[in-house]
């Protein structure tokens, strides 16, 4: 009896350590599957052997699958973000919100990594022509390496996915161990032309913020709502953050008219310390609107930067 509770202990340990994090599980080998796993949008997803054809609907995976050793077949096309060198010439499939369907399946994938949210509205074509999905949501630091495993798990490579990882979580650490042990006070604001909102930390710069010990002062107003909701002068007044970060998507000048409307032409405004002492900060939208994936360590060093210039010195 006692050895069974031990199996059965072990048994629960393993399956456990192969839910992985970011939010896909994996599980590899096995009697009739080449891998089975748990995705983002926590679909059950079942390869029979090793995906030789695959197709990435979102520019951002392309850095991680080189890094783990993987390639593909076909691309999402994007105006923001970087495409590895060796994957600029392969076909194109539309742009990230705009897939073409037909450009897809003619490629013939047998796997196909999606956005969750971005791509829902796909799957059901892709399963009515017998084509795997699995859907990764890259937010946060940890959804980035769970994604690395994944996609190490996927191409066979998991010796490769986990140097990668083992890589960020040093580069990290070395813009970290720099700062003073002190947490600042911030907001995220997110400008788009018709609202302005805060980011939590399941956002780009609300994970980056967490990382580096800042303390937001919206995460209040975001518990049990979605990771952006509006938020009122009169409450920023009132919390009195040390430093804004904004963030943005869309037409800059568009941009400002909705700051200038909602914000700047208000003089509670003008009268933040953070505002009269210059700590308003623009984080660029190539880390912080799309993610950064492999560039993660820039984005916290870049917002670590601007809040504790003195601490690198010639941008080291």
């Amino acid at each position: 009896m006692i050895l069974k509770k031990i199996a059965c202990g072990l048994l629960c340990a393993a399956m456990l350590l192969a839910a992985g994090c970011g939010g896909v599980g994996t599980q590899t080998g096995g009697d009739k599957a080449y891998l089975q796993l748990t995705d983002a949008a926590g679909r059950q997803v079942s390869l029979a052997k090793k995906p030789e054809r695959v197709v990435s609907l979102s520019p951002s995976y392309l850095s991680m699958i080189e890094a783990v050793g993987g390639t593909v077949v076909g691309r999402a096309s994007s105006k923001v973000g970087k495409i590895p060198e060796s994957m600029k010439s392969v076909p194109e499939v539309g742009m990230v919100y705009n897939i073409n369907m037909e450009a897809l399946v003619g490629l013939k994938p047998d796997l196909v990594l999606a956005s969750k949210n971005q791509h829902d509205k796909f799957i059901p074509m892709l399963q009515s022509n017998k084509i795997n999905v699995v859907e990764f949501d890259t937010q946060t630091f940890e959804d980035v390496k769970g994604t690395i495993k994944t996609l190490g798990d996927i191409y066979g490579t998991q010796d490769k996915a986990q140097k990668e990882n083992e890589l960020l979580d040093k580069q990290v650490a070395a813009v970290t161990s720099k700062l003073p042990k002190e947490k600042k006070r911030i907001v995220i604001m997110h400008a788009t032309a018709s609202a302005v909102t805060v980011e939590g930390s399941h956002s780009i710069a609300g994970c980056v913020s967490d990382i580096l010990g800042f303390e937001n002062v919206a995460a209040a107003a975001l518990k049990g709502k979605p990771n952006r909701t509006p938020y009122s002068m009169e409450t920023l007044v009132e919390q009195n953050p040390e430093i804004i970060f904004i963030t943005s998507m869309g037409k800059p000048e568009e941009i400002e008219n909705r700051l200038r409307t909602d914000f700047k032409n208000n003089p509670a405004w003008n009268s933040l310390p953070a505002v009269k002492a210059g700590r308003v900060y623009v984080l660029p939208e190539k880390l912080f609107l799309i993610n950064p994936g492999l560039r993660y360590p820039e984005a916290v060093k870049f917002m670590a930067q601007q809040v504790y210039p003195e601490v690198f010195t010639n941008g080291k």
